[in-house]
């Protein structure tokens, strides 16, 4: 799903598949990858391009619905993003085994996560916005 809102995000602004990797610094066949679905977008990636198309960063990862030009899109915190998810764990009295399982992980890489030693893929931000019923981009301090 993010991929084709980003290709038509692109489309929508007329730049080149060229001009956005330049802008991403990255190869453009890296970008049409991204583009076409065959690789999951890195968050960093994804934060990028939500300031570039000035949307939140839910709506580049397809996982909200809603595409409102928005003011002030700031890229990712990602010490707010580890002190947000600490903080939503020891509300909801959460276990790392708990959390791993939903995320599909195992629960050393979930403190990992949690404790910025390692970045958090994609896929498992949108799992642990799941898990912790919150949206993205308040998870990431994005807004």
């Amino acid at each position: 799903m993010s991929s084709q809102r980003i290709q038509h995000l692109r489309e929508e602004f007329e730049y080149t598949q060229d001009f956005v990797a330049e802008y991403l610094e990255c190869n453009r066949s890296t970008y049409a990858n991204w583009e076409t679905g065959n690789i999951i977008i890195p968050l960093d990636i994804a934060s990028k391009l939500a300031i570039l198309y000035n949307v939140p960063l839910s709506f580049i990862l397809g996982v909200g619905t809603i595409h409102l030009e928005e003011e002030n899109i700031k890229p990712i915190d990602y010490e707010y993003l580890r002190n947000r998810l600490k903080e939503l764990k020891e509300k909801y009295n959460n276990s790392y085994d708990d959390i791993s399982r939903y995320i599909d992980t195992n629960r050393s890489t979930t403190n990992r996560y949690f404790n910025g030693k390692i970045n958090i893929p994609t896929d498992k931000l949108i799992l642990l916005c799941e898990f912790f019923n919150v949206d993205v981009d308040d998870l990431c301090g994005t807004k």
